[in-house]
């Protein structure tokens, strides 16, 4: 795998950890150094739904698959083509209420494709927008 594909794959799952630690932590704050615009949002809106309720939810993900792919995008065809990183594999979610209390566990398939760029706020690619809807590109 060339090094900047190696780079895209590992800044996408670093990114996915700092999200996992920014909705167990309820750190809007950490979540902006791993995702920025559309990626940032999608992020910080489960947090918000997660606090609103009450709730601890700890996501762990197990990866069997990375790759990169091209997507067509949404409204222009004639558009360069957007690179992402295709992750697929599972998601645990551990709920806990205030006190720490499991009120329950669950594993779901994930699969999800990624478009990374550079931000201000952090060192690495962060995550800009899911691309899990787009077409790819022929």
């Amino acid at each position: 795998m060339p090094k900047s594909a190696t780079r895209m794959a590992h800044d996408a799952v670093l990114d996915l950890i700092i999200e996992s630690e920014a909705r167990r932590a309820h750190d809007l704050k950490l979540a902006e150094t791993g995702a920025t615009g559309d990626g940032l949002k999608e992020f910080t809106d489960v947090i918000k739904q997660d606090i609103a309720a009450g709730k601890i939810i700890e996501k762990t993900y197990s990866f069997d698959k990375v790759g990169l792919n091209l997507f067509l995008p949404k409204f222009s065809s004639q558009a360069s083509r957007l690179v992402g990183v295709t992750l697929t594999g599972t998601s645990t979610f551990i709920t806990r209420d205030a006190s720490g209390n499991v009120l329950s566990q669950s594993t779901t398939p994930y699969s999800k494709s990624w478009g990374l760029d550079t931000s201000s706020s952090a060192s690495h690619l962060v995550i800009v927008n899911n691309y899990t809807d787009l077409a790819p590109a022929p």
